[in-house]
């Protein structure tokens, strides 16, 4: 745990802010340049990038607002520097500011999709670095020979005293599942999975239905090992209910695409090859 990444003539970078911006910078650069190595090419910006920055952080603090606090304080959602983020939040805020960013530059909306999220689940892994050194998103107590320990005074110390689980006199958190390095590892093969899939011939928004389905059987999973989720929804945490709505999500598009209700041709040609017989986005 490592709260404070590095101080610098007495400035503090903080590990989680740090490495979200880090992961901001490599995603949106990195996406940027896929799509213009698209064909034909998604001509955008890191503008786009700065969208969805600030709409995910906002989103992401709605939702930790309503899922932690009271309505009637969503007008502290502008207040980012107060802390509580919620992952599920920014990817809505991301994905509505995004969404508003390729409509108003009259982008190809499923083939942006396709090229964003690939980079996406690189970001979220870079940020999940962040999650470890801060020490929040902690796991379950555990004894597996992988277990790790928070040191006094961490969310998962203050979390096991309020529980009854240690006492005042403990110098560290029992022993706890790593949740950020299952996350970190889980993305990293999420993001190898969606550059392969990329790279092969596909329809346009299979990556990004790809993605919903890869990272939502990720976190629900994740999520019965996580030790700050409260398991409200019948046994199961809010993120575990979105979770199962992004793996039924692709499953229902892909049934109405073969049904032939979103066009016949629909799942008959790929992404970069059809790109290549058609001048014209197909969104």
């Amino acid at each position: 745990m490592r709260p404070t990444l590095v101080e610098v003539f007495g400035l503090k970078f903080h590990a989680y802010p740090t490495l979200l911006a880090l992961a901001f910078l490599v995603g949106t650069l990195l996406t940027v340049r896929q799509g213009e190595r698209a064909k034909p090419p998604i001509i955008g910006n890191p503008q786009g990038g700065l969208w969805a920055f600030i709409g995910a952080l906002v989103g992401a603090k709605v939702f930790w607002i309503l899922q932690y606090s009271e309505a009637k304080l969503l007008w502290r959602a502008f207040f980012l520097w107060e802390g509580g983020l919620v992952y599920y939040g920014g990817l809505i805020g991301g994905a509505l500011a995004l969404f508003a960013y390729i409509t108003l530059y009259k982008l190809p909306i499923r083939r942006s999709a396709d090229v964003c999220v690939t980079y996406l689940a690189l970001g979220q892994a870079i940020t999940r670095v962040g999650c470890f050194l801060n020490g929040c998103c902690w796991g379950v107590e555990t004894d597996v020979p992988w277990a790790i320990t928070f040191p006094k005074n961490s969310y998962a110390y203050r979390h096991q005293i309020e529980a009854g689980i240690i006492d005042h006199t403990a110098v560290h958190a029992d022993p706890v599942h790593p949740t950020q390095v299952y996350m970190i590892v889980g993305l990293i093969a999420i993001f190898a999975l969606l550059k392969v899939a990329y790279g092969r011939r596909h329809f346009d928004g299979a990556i990004a239905l790809l993605y919903c389905f890869a990272y939502g059987i990720l976190r629900f999973i994740v999520e019965f090992y996580r030790g700050d989720s409260a398991r409200s929804v019948f046994g199961m945490t809010v993120s575990q209910v979105i979770s199962l709505g992004m793996l039924i999500v692709p499953v229902v598009v892909l049934g109405v695409m073969r049904s032939g209700m979103l066009g016949s041709k629909a799942l008959d040609h790929g992404g970069p090859s059809a790109a290549e017989e058609s001048e014209a986005a197909r969104d």
